[in-house]
């Protein structure tokens, strides 16, 4: 377009310099012409060979201004032939930039699609990202309960329910604990120290129909280890088995499910 608008001004200023060439040399040849005739009538002395050199400088400048009109006929055409290009062209360049409008609407519909879409695809993954940590959650809580039973059921899983306590008793008295358990199991009574030659355990409760009562003599350091059914009232006690003298123990009671 820079290029069409540049030869159509290089056109325009030389037609511009023809007129003014073919003004400057008409004025030329009538004021050379003027001043000649005014000196021949003046002194009326010219010889014949100036005025046939005349004559052929008046035919040269003649056929020097048909050039030039020629040229000037020629650049006019060429004007025009300009003009009508250009106005195709700016005629295309219209067609061009409504289709470019039309196009970048289509691609704005598109997008708009796109990102619509999209949205629902986040959407979804989002929604579907939740619910997958729930699962996942709930596998872990379901796999934790998993390796909990499977260490209830291999009895891996303790409860310590006296630690290391020191206890005093008169000949033949006991001393008990209460306690429950919610898993069948087992108990073990530790006797790490006993100043009695005879200290026992004993282990008492009832249930699921079984009334359980059994006692282990386990003297001045020993262990003794009872079988444990589910019960609300699980009775364990430590004695001294001796006929006469006090009793000094400490005791320790696990219970493992």
């Amino acid at each position: 377009m820079a290029e069409k608008k540049l030869v159509s001004r290089n056109i325009v200023f030389a037609l511009g310099l023809l007129c003014i060439i073919l003004a400057s040399a008409l004025i030329g040849v009538a004021i050379y012409f003027g001043n000649t005739n005014g000196s021949y009538v003046g002194t009326h002395s010219h010889p014949n060979s100036e005025y046939a050199a005349l004559s052929a400088k008046l035919s040269a400048t003649n056929e020097n201004i048909s050039n030039l009109n020629s040229q000037l006929s020629e650049l006019q055409t060429q004007l025009a032939s300009n003009g009508t290009q250009i106005t195709d062209l700016q005629t295309k360049i219209d067609v061009l930039t409504s289709q470019l409008i039309s196009i970048n609407g289509t691609i704005k519909t598109i997008q708009d699609y796109y990102n619509s879409i999209m949205y629902v695809v986040n959407t979804d993954n989002h929604d579907l990202s939740v619910e997958l940590t729930t699962a996942n959650n709930q596998i872990t809580s379901l796999q934790n309960q998993i390796t909990a039973f499977n260490a209830i059921g291999n009895l891996t899983v303790s409860t310590l329910w006296v630690n290391n306590q020191t206890i005093s008793q008169n000949s033949g008295s006991y001393t008990t604990w209460s306690e429950s358990a919610s898993y069948a199991g087992y108990v073990s009574i530790q006797v790490v120290s006993s100043t009695a030659s005879i200290t026992y355990a004993n282990v008492t409760y009832s249930s699921h129909g079984v009334n359980y009562n059994t006692q282990t003599n386990v003297g001045t350091n020993g262990i003794a280890y009872f079988p444990i059914l589910p019960s609300s009232n699980i009775i364990v006690a430590v004695g001294n088995g001796l006929s006469a003298g006090n009793a000094t123990e400490t005791v320790t009671i696990t219970y493992y499910y």
